[in-house]
């Protein structure tokens, strides 16, 4: 049985938080007594989203907008972060997209909307947040959402794959990086789990039948099974884990072909 209030004096920012595995993360975290700083590129889908399990105005809730494929907005919601709580304890880097295309298709403008999404916005949120964190010297955790995709491969998706494979190596260099300032930066990988970036993809029943035959658990995962695994790395608990990418997939890294 969880700690009820692992996280009552804790801070926590989440990016992509309108939505999803994001969405549900904030859910979990604040059920567990922690304050939170969430952000999508729009307020007022945050504000809905959250409004089915917490009041908006809830002090210990600072919703924003900021757009993470831009720098300025990673910046903007970090500071604002801070000013308003005095710190940021647990950065989540979730914000994604994903254009799935034949190679010949892609154009440059998709090219860049993933690439300044998935990875140069989890880069540079991993930094903002570290800046914080080494400021203050007391350490934190960085939690980045990484996919099964990163070691996967699945026609069209070239440009997706390659950025959750560089989110993997990415955690393993920061994380050696700032280890001695007690900083633990880790990466959950989720494998296929029901959300809105992929349901046009599993509104096809045969689709849906498919994964689930080839996953080995025979079932797609939920949205709070991601949460539990990002609380997890987040706690105490998992105090001498850093650098690693968990995948959280039901075993379908297992199966290839």
């Amino acid at each position: 049985m969880l700690a009820l209030h692992r996280f009552h004096d804790k801070i926590i920012a989440v990016t992509g938080a309108s939505s999803g595995i994001g969405l549900e993360i904030a859910r979990h975290f604040y059920q567990e007594g922690a304050s939170l700083a969430l952000c999508s590129r729009s307020k007022e889908r945050v504000w809905e989203a959250v409004s089915a399990w917490a009041d908006p105005e809830d002090p210990r809730l600072l919703l924003l907008s900021a757009d993470t494929a831009k720098v300025e907005d990673i910046y903007a919601f970090q500071e604002a972060a801070v000013k308003y709580f005095g710190r940021i304890d647990v950065w989540v880097n979730n914000a994604g997209i994903e254009r799935p295309m034949p190679t010949v298709d892609m154009t440059p403008e998709i090219f860049d909307a993933v690439v300044n999404t998935n990875f140069r916005g989890y880069y540079f949120g991993c930094q903002s947040a570290a800046r914080d964190m080494l400021r203050r010297g007391t350490g934190g955790t960085i939690i980045n959402i990484g996919s099964v995709n990163a070691v996967t491969v699945v026609p069209g998706q070239a440009v997706y794959a390659a950025t959750k494979a560089a989110i993997s190596q990415m955690t393993k260099l920061f994380a050696r990086e700032w280890g001695r300032d007690g900083i633990r930066v880790n990466c959950v990988a989720p494998g296929s789990i029901p959300t809105k970036i992929n349901a046009e993809k599993y509104k096809d029943p045969a689709a849906d039948a498919a994964m689930r035959e080839k996953i080995p658990m025979g079932r797609r995962g939920d949205v709070s099974e991601i949460a539990d695994v990002v609380l997890y790395l987040a706690s105490e608990q998992a105090s001498y884990i850093t650098g690693q990418t968990l995948f959280v997939d039901g075993g379908l890294t297992l199966v290839h072909g």
